[in-house]
């Protein structure tokens, strides 16, 4: 009895390991750009002292926010600082694509959050504590913003996580079609402008 729970367990762990070594690529049928192409950063970008992420939009990098009702990108690093970070330009390796959704309330206060980051191919879900505000309020459709998540890898600029771009918030209304779409490569060129592009 003992030897066939040990081996249901040993199969347990299997399978879970099995699951949890899926590839988290997004499909080609729901993102076209892949693991193995590149993003080229044409410009210095500075990320603020005590921030994680630069914004870019139209063109444009901020590094402050930026308007929630277009599309944007952000480049983000793993590490604070205490001084401001300048990220060089550089050919960076995407090494992973991932898609999600991120929702976000707007209000006098200051902004809540919520990420319900999921991976294509995995049982692993990235969901806070406050993902319960991720629930219908007022019987309305939360407003959310649909995301790649383009992870980037430099040896040279090893602080460098990712590249996120996203559509326009919107809480599913028809009329904020096609801003509202996760954004494609050619979106993502869009979006980045002057400042960089992605390549196959």
């Amino acid at each position: 009895m003992i030897w066939i729970h040990t081996r249901l367990t040993f199969i347990a762990l299997l399978s879970a390991f099995g699951l949890l070594s899926c590839s988290t690529q997004a499909p080609k049928s729901l993102m076209n750009v892949q693991a193995g192409e590149v993003f080229i950063l044409k410009q210095p970008l500075v990320i603020p002292s005590e921030k994680a992420r630069a914004f870019i939009q139209f063109g444009q990098a901020s590094h402050h926010s930026f308007n929630h009702y277009e599309p944007h990108c952000r480049i983000e690093v793993n590490s604070l600082s205490e001084q401001p970070q300048t990220i060089y330009p550089e050919e960076f390796m995407i090494s992973s694509v991932t898609i999600g959704e991120e929702m976000i309330t707007l209000q006098t206060q200051p902004m809540q959050l919520a990420q319900n980051q999921y991976r294509y191919n995995s049982t692993m879900i990235d969901a806070p504590a406050s993902s319960a505000y991720l629930a219908f309020r007022n019987n309305e459709r939360e407003e959310s913003m649909d995301l790649v998540h383009l992870y980037l890898q430099s040896n040279r600029q090893p602080n460098v996580l990712r590249l996120t771009c996203a559509g326009s918030l919107s809480n599913g209304d028809l009329q904020d079609a096609p801003r509202s779409y996760r954004p494609q490569r050619k979106e993502i060129n869009i979006i980045l402008g002057d400042v960089g592009q992605v390549k196959p």
